[in-house]
């Protein structure tokens, strides 16, 4: 179905990450993922774009995230530094800034 470009909604989006220095062993990372993946559906749930990636090797840990709203004081935000507290991991939240304009409903990588 072809719907008319003017009527399809437009969407601002946002990415920040979250920095932990020092990185954080992958097998402690588990719960983190979960969450990454609870964050995701609750957006998708509620019609909004939200998806978190745990980028983790030997010498970086990172968690980018991509939203169409550059606030971060979501709930999910809130876990992942619940979570974060809980594993004793130093971070900080880069700045949001604006990727652009998405058109039409939110389809993630790999869906």
């Amino acid at each position: 179905m072809n719907v008319p470009e003017d009527t399809v909604p437009h969407r601002e989006i946002w990415t920040y990450g979250y920095v932990l220095l020092p990185p954080i062993s992958r097998d402690r990372m588990g719960p983190m993922k979960v969450l990454l993946e609870n964050g995701h559906r609750q957006a998708t749930l509620s019609a909004l774009i939200w998806e978190g990636r745990l980028i983790n090797g030997d010498d970086i840990t990172h968690i980018l995230v991509v939203s169409d709203r550059p606030d971060q004081d979501l709930e999910i935000n809130h876990s992942l530094a619940a979570e974060l507290s809980r594993l004793e991991a130093p971070y900080a939240i880069t700045r949001a800034m604006a990727l652009g304009e998405h058109r039409g409903p939110w389809i993630p990588p790999g869906s």
